[in-house]
C-alpha cells in the first residue's frame, strides 16, 4: 500500500514538479547500491529466523513512522512554513532508505536462501514454489492498489496515510507469526546453515565503515561477474531502467494527465492479475521449453507490449512536444501572430482535441499488459541464480543483484531530474523501450551461448543437499571445511 501511495504523497506535498519524487527514488537507490552487498553478507552470516525477524521489524515500523509524518504534513499543510515541509520530506526520504534496505533483506532472505534450502534439489518443484510465492505477492498487489486508490479518491489523503500506518502494525504481527510457523515446521532443514565466515564464533564481529562496505559492494560485483548467470542478471537489471511500470513517477505523471486515482489503482490491480497469469504459465513453460527458453519468452513478450507505450506518443492527447506535429488526428497546435514595433510573436493555442485521454490510456494499457512477460523473465533469472550460485555466497550475490538493479533505477531517476517537465516524459518512454529491448537482446545472445546450457556445478548441488545434513560441518571436494550456523546457539 505504501509503495503505491508514496509518489502521490510527495506530489501532494510538492505539486509543482516531479523532482521530489525523483530525489526520493535516487536516495533509495543509492542506499541499495552502497549497502546491498553488505546486507547479503549479513544474511549469509546470520541465523535465518533471526535475520528475517530483524528485517521485518525495521521495514514495517519505518513505514509506520513515515505514514505518521505524512499525516502531520498533510493535515497541517496550509499552516506549516515551507521549510518545515522540506524538513518533513527529508525525513521521509531518510526513513524510506531504512525501510528499503530492510525490504531488500527480507527478499534476499526468503527468495535466495529459505526457498532454495527447502526446494533446491528439484528444478520443477523449485519453479512451482517460486511461481506460487510470486503469485501470492502479485495477488496482494491486486488488492492493495485498488483499496489504496479508492481510499485516496473518496477520502482525504491524510486519512489514507492513517490507514496505511495502522495496517503496517497489523501486518508486522501477521508476518512474524507466519514466518515463525514455517521455520518451526522445517526447523531440521532451516536451523542448519553453511557459514561463509570461517572465523564465525562467539567473538564480536569487526564493524565496517561505509567506505569498506562500498568496496565490498564492488568486490561482490566482481564475484558476480565471474559467474555464468551474470548476463541474465544484467538483463534483469536493465528492466529497472524504465518508467513503464506503475511506480511513483509514472503514477504521478498519469494523474497529472487526468487519470483518476481509482482508475489508476484498478489498472495497477489488473496488471498484477496479468502478472499472476504469468506465474501460472511459468512452470508450464519451464516444463515444456526448459528454463533458459522460458526467459526468451518472458523478455520478448514484455517488449512487444511496450510498443503500445511508444505509440502513445503519436496519438491525440500526447503531451510530448516534439511529436505533437506528428500526432494522428487533429491534435495540432496552431498559432496566432501579433506585430508590435516590427516584432512578430506567435502564441501557441491547443485545439479542442488536446483534452483527449487516448495517449495516457494507451500508455497505461501497455504498462498493464507487459506485466505478463515481466514476471516470467523475473522468475527465470531468479531461478537461474538459485540453481547456479553456491550456497555460501547466495546472500552476497542476491544483495549484489539488488544493487545492480538499483544502479539502473538510479540512472532512470537521474534522467528524470534532468528532464523533469511533464512534456518531456516522452523521452523517458523512448529510453525505457530501448532499455527493455537491450535486455531482451542480451538475454537471447546469452541463451544461444554454451554457458547457458551448462548444468549447475556438482559442488553447488552438493551444497544444496547438505541443507538436510545435520552434521556440525560440511567438507567440500577441495577439503575446505565450512561450519554450520546453529540457530539456537546464536538466537538474539
Amino acid at each position: 500500500m505504501w509503495n503505491f501511495a508514496v509518489g502521490i504523497y510527495f506530489i501532494s506535498l510538492n505539486p509543482t514538479n516531479l523532482q521530489s519524487v525523483a530525489l526520493n527514488g535516487i536516495a533509495l537507490n543509492l542506499a541499495v547500491i552502497f549497502f546491498g552487498t553488505a546486507i547479503g553478507d549479513w544474511i549469509d552470516r546470520s541465523p535465518r529466523l533471526s535475520a528475517l525477524k530483524k528485517s521485518l521489524y525495521f521495514q514495517n515500523l519505518s513505514v509506520t513512522v513515515m505514514a505518521v509524518l505524512v499525516v502531520i504534513a498533510l493535515y497541517n499543510q496550509s499552516s506549516l512554513p515551507s521549510y518545515w515541509m522540506i524538513i518533513i520530506q527529508g525525513f521521509l526520504i531518510g526513513i524510506g532508505m531504512i525501510a528499503t534496505l530492510s525490504s531488500v533483506a527480507c527478499k534476499v532472505s526468503i527468495s535466495k536462501d529459505w526457498v532454495v534450502a527447502l526446494y533446491g534439489s528439484d528444478r520443477q518443484n523449485l519453479a512451482n514454489t517460486n511461481a506460487t510465492l510470486r503469485r501470492i505477492d502479485l495477488l496482494s498487489g491486486v488488492l492493495a492498489p485498488i483499496l489504496t486508490g479508492a481510499v485516496m479518491a473518496f477520502t482525504s489523503r491524510w486519512f489514507s496515510a492513517v490507514l496505511i500506518s495502522g495496517w503496517n502494525v497489523v501486518s508486522l504481527c501477521l508476518e512474524l507469526f507466519l514466518y515463525t510457523r514455517v521455520y518451526h515446521l522445517a526447523e531440521d532443514i532451516l536451523a542448519n546453515k553453511v557459514s561463509t565466515n570461517k572465523s564465525h564464533e562467539k567473538s564480536p564481529e569487526k564493524k565496517e565503515g561505509p567506505i569498506r562496505k562500498f568496496l565490498g559492494s564492488i568486490k561482490g560485483l566482481g564475484t558476480y561477474a565471474s559467474l555464468s548467470v551474470f548476463l541474465p542478471g544484467l538483463s534483469l537489471a536493465l528492466l529497472y531502467m524504465t518508467v513503464l511500470s506503475f511506480d511513483s513517477v509514472t503514477r504521478a505523471y498519469v494523474i497529472e494527465q487526468g487519470l483518476s486515482e481509482a482508475l489508476l489503482g484498478l489498472l495497477n490491480g489488473l496488471g498484477s492479475i496479468l502478472g499472476v497469469v504469468g506465474t501460472i504459465a511459468y512452470p508450464f513453460f519451464v516444463k515444456r521449453t526448459g528454463l533458459v527458453r522460458t526467459g526468451i519468452i518472458g523478455f520478448w513478450s514484455e517488449f512487444s507490449m511496450l510498443i503500445l507505450c511508444l505509440t502513445s506518443l503519436f496519438v491525440p492527447g500526447t503531451s510530448f512536444t516534439p511529436f505533437r506535429h506528428l500526432s494522428i488526428g487533429s491534435c495540432h497546435y496552431y498559432g496566432t501572430s501579433h506585430n508590435n514595433n516590427n516584432t512578430s510573436t506567435i502564441d501557441l493555442i491547443p485545439d479542442q482535441c488536446s483534452n483527449s485521454k487516448l495517449s495516457v490510456l494507451l500508455l497505461v494499457i501497455g504498462i498493464t499488459l507487459n506485466r505478463f512477460g515481466l514476471w516470467i523473465a523475473d522468475l527465470t533469472v531468479s531461478q537461474l541464480q538459485q540453481e547456479r550460485v553456491p550456497e555460501k555466497i547466495r546472500g552476497r550475490i542476491g544483495g549484489t543483484q539488488h544493487s545492480l538493479n538499483q544502479l539502473f533505477d538510479l540512472l532512470r531517476y537521474t534522467l528524470i531530474i534532468c528532464l523533469p517537465r511533464m512534456t518531456q516524459f516522452g523521452y523517458h518512454i523512448c529510453l525505457s523501450v530501448l532499455s527493455v529491448f537491450t535486455a531482451s537482446l542480451i538475454y537471447t545472445i546469452w541463451s544461444c551461448s554454451s554457458v547457458s546450457h551448462l548444468v549447475p556445478p556438482a559442488a553447488d548441488i552438493e551444497m544444496t543437499e547438505t541443507n538436510v545434513d545435520l552434521a556440525k560441518h560440511y567438507e567440500t571436494q577441495l577439503g575446505e571445511k565450512l561450519d554450520y550456523v546453529d540457530e539456537d546457539e546464536y538466537k538474539t
